[in-house]
């Protein structure tokens, strides 16, 4: 019971990473593409410039409501298995 529970978790855990790694790719490739003079530079750049930039360029996408929802899904999801995997211990 207890190695499924971790299980499902788990995988949860890795489709969020996915995602919201996803999301970012996706991100940083769109704000790269408006930008003709300086490409690479934003892959370098850190993620919440990125996301300013994402925002002003496309104002009525959902992307980086997404992630940010995916974040916190991800810090809950791993505060529930902290929690889980405590009290089965006792």
């Amino acid at each position: 019971m207890t190695s499924t529970m971790f299980i499902v978790f788990f995988v949860f855990l890795v489709l969020m990473a996915l995602l919201s790694s996803g999301g970012e790719f996706v991100m940083r490739a769109r704000v790269a593409k408006t930008d003709p003079k300086d490409k690479i530079a934003w892959w370098r750049r850190g993620g919440d410039e990125v996301v300013a930039a994402y925002q002003e360029l496309f104002p009525h996408s959902h992307l980086p409501l997404l992630r940010r929802f995916t974040f916190l899904l991800t810090i809950v999801w791993a505060a529930a298995i902290l929690v889980c995997i405590f009290w089965k211990s006792r």
